[in-house]
């Protein structure tokens, strides 16, 4: 479990290694996003389920091998996406500076301008990570989808994470976010009365009352008003009924979260503010620094 956030990085890390550092992954962000606008959203859950594992380090980027698995094996971390893009920038990065920049603050610098191309505020990111030499799957404990509350809260708060900034990095994540229907049918076959019942009969529609493999279960937006924008309309939806997961649901009566999704329902620029600094300290949250770990030459690969 990853918990501490380092005061150790530094804005400046590569300043004689690699000076053009941020400046390569941003041009190349912007190519990406121009190509693909479902890529940004990919690479802030991508960064999340890297960070809350062992710490940023890189480990999700590892691809198993039939000797070797690694956390991209396990099963919340069967939908990721965004792995070429990474090995794309990192190839920038390595022609201009060979075995300078890790692939750690490679996703970091690319989760950051992924909130910026999506309308969220830019935020610092200071440098220094170095990549994980070690990925296991058992290890991969991220909370359920259809998980309560309460036990997000909890995760969360064992990170280092307050209430307000689990609501904050939730409803960040999610109004750029998607979901397979399995992850929130239940609520449209056992209605409960907290879904808004339009939405309810449009999803039954969509989604079927009949579970699915994964890789034939449909996929939604969870904000299909304003899928790519990085914006606090998720949270206005909350207070309405019109969300997919019940986790969400939750924080919009839930006591310790309450009035942090009406706060931020009704002030867009409070979330922004609030969101990128979120990230930033989601980025920092249990780093190799100094001689820890490597700086790996491909990302979904050890050196040795």
């Amino acid at each position: 479990m990853a918990a501490a956030t380092s005061n150790a990085l530094d804005a400046g890390y590569y300043a004689a290694t690699c000076p053009d550092a941020e400046a390569i992954v941003s041009n190349a962000m912007s190519r990406l996003h121009y190509n693909d606008p479902t890529l940004a959203p990919a690479l802030i859950r991508l960064l999340f389920h890297d960070c809350f594992v062992r710490g940023c380090d890189a480990s999700v980027l590892i691809s198993p091998t039939p000797r070797y698995s690694s956390e991209r094996a396990a099963i919340p971390n069967h939908t990721l996406r965004g792995f070429p893009a990474v090995d794309a920038v990192k190839r920038a990065l390595e022609a201009a500076c060979p075995g300078a920049v890790s692939c750690a603050d490679a996703l970091a610098l690319m989760a950051r301008d992924a909130v910026s191309l999506l309308g969220g505020a830019r935020y610092g990111v200071a440098l220094g990570r170095r990549d994980g030499t070690q990925s296991n799957p058992w290890e991969v404990d991220l909370p359920a989808p259809f998980a309560r509350l309460d036990d997000v809260l909890a995760y969360f708060a064992a990170r280092g994470f307050s209430a307000e900034e689990a609501v904050v990095l939730l409803g960040g994540g999610h109004t750029v976010g998607g979901a397979h229907c399995g992850s929130f049918r239940y609520r449209l076959t056992q209605p409960d009365g907290t879904m808004d019942e339009q939405v309810r009969c449009e999803m039954l529609d969509a989604c079927g009352a009949a579970d699915l493999p994964l890789d034939t279960d449909p996929a939604t937006f969870l904000d299909p008003d304003t899928p790519f924008a990085v914006d606090n309309n998720y949270y206005a939806q909350l207070m309405v009924n019109r969300t997919l997961l019940q986790v969400d649901q939750e924080a919009a009566t839930h006591h310790a979260t309450a009035h942090h999704v009406a706060y931020y329902a009704a002030s867009n620029d409070a979330f922004l503010q609030r969101f990128a600094e979120a990230m930033e300290k989601l980025s920092n949250v249990g780093v190799l620094e100094g001689d820890a770990g490597e700086v790996r030459k491909v990302c979904s690969r050890y050196n040795t």
